[in-house]
């Protein structure tokens, strides 16, 4: 035993001498992924920031403009409700940055420590060979699909059909095999942009009405980040702020700001020069759109809704009785 014991020592060390050269990775490999990782984290992390910025100004002009409907869009209301979720958006541009930060050098670390171990390098060549033949076999299939679609299409007919058909078939035999690929590819480019976008609440990561099952919304932060706009917005448009400035020109001047010899030159003006104002322009009685959508928008019935109608318009005529009434006796007065 104690002659077969230096040899036994010897054969673990080497054993482990091996195993520390064939499967150990070297400090530099890890050092080159930190660093590589650490540099991809810190640039996702600032272009996360720096974009929050012009997106949130693109968004309240997109509101501003009509681009996103508010008003007369039936899903509006959603914007509109539980308003003290706003409070979530100061955690979730914080702890969202971290996590497409975390995410985004994970991936591009992982990527460089599996490219220079030792242990998968043969394997990535090898994948990196396969990719490469697949490449080539596309942009070979790209130059005849080229050839072919200039000699036998014109736009979405067909000059020869029998051509047509041949290299449909031909097309759907081969994609058979070349789609698990693409499926492959495409679940690799979902999962990368997830793990950007966790951090980009202000835009929307999933298509219009994709992450919704039934009631629930996968993606509701997004919604939140525009009703914190839209909350904001509401007491800075430029519209709030000149109704602002007429009520108080109206208290200061009394009846002789606002009269109605100026709103007829004002109509005249608009009607002439900017007709097309005249959509924004709120109905009178004789032509109520807004009656509908009031109606969409608020939660109360149809009659009550027309009852108020009818408050409203019967308080509308007392109040210009009177107003008639004054005006004369003024008159009469002078």
């Amino acid at each position: 035993i104690l002659e077969a014991r230096p040899s036994f020592i010897e054969f673990a060390n080497d054993q482990a001498e091996t195993l520390r050269n064939d499967i150990v990775p070297r400090p530099w490999m890890v050092l080159l992924s930190s660093i590589v990782g650490l540099i991809t984290g810190a640039v996702s992390g600032l272009l996360i920031f720096v974009n929050y910025i012009p997106s949130t100004i693109s968004t309240i002009l997109k509101f501003r403009s009509g681009v996103i409907p508010s008003l007369r869009d039936e899903n509006f209301k959603k914007y509109r409700k539980s308003l003290e979720s706003v409070t979530y958006i100061l955690g979730l541009m914080v702890w969202g940055a971290g996590a497409s930060v975390l995410a985004a050098a994970a991936l591009v670390g992982g990527g460089t420590f599996i490219l220079v171990w030792q242990v998968t390098r043969p394997w990535l060549l090898s994948i990196v060979a396969i990719v490469a033949g697949i490449a080539i076999t596309l942009t070979f299939k790209s130059v005849i699909i080229l050839v072919v679609g200039r000699v036998n299409y014109a736009a979405f007919y067909r000059k020869r059909p029998w051509i047509g058909n041949l290299c449909g078939v031909a097309l759907e035999c081969w994609h058979l095999g070349l789609t698990t690929y693409y499926v492959i590819t495409r679940a690799v480019k979902l999962i990368v942009a997830a793990a950007i976008y966790i951090g980009r609440i202000d835009a929307p990561f999933l298509a219009e009405g994709v992450g919704l099952i039934g009631p629930v919304d996968l993606d509701a932060f997004p919604t939140i980040y525009r009703k914190d706009l839209l909350s904001a917005d509401a007491h800075r448009h430029p519209f709030i702020e000149r109704l602002g400035v007429i009520y108080l020109l109206k208290i200061k001047h009394g009846t002789k700001f606002a009269t109605t010899a100026g709103s007829i030159w004002r109509l005249l003006f608009v009607f002439s020069l900017m007709p097309w104002l005249r959509k924004y322009r709120i109905a009178g009685e004789a032509d109520l759109p807004e009656e509908l959508v009031l109606q969409k928008l608020g939660k109360i019935t149809d009659q009550e809704y027309k009852e108020k109608i009818k408050q409203l318009e019967e308080e509308v005529r007392v109040l210009r009785k009177e107003a008639a009434e004054q005006s004369s006796s003024e008159k009469n007065d002078d």
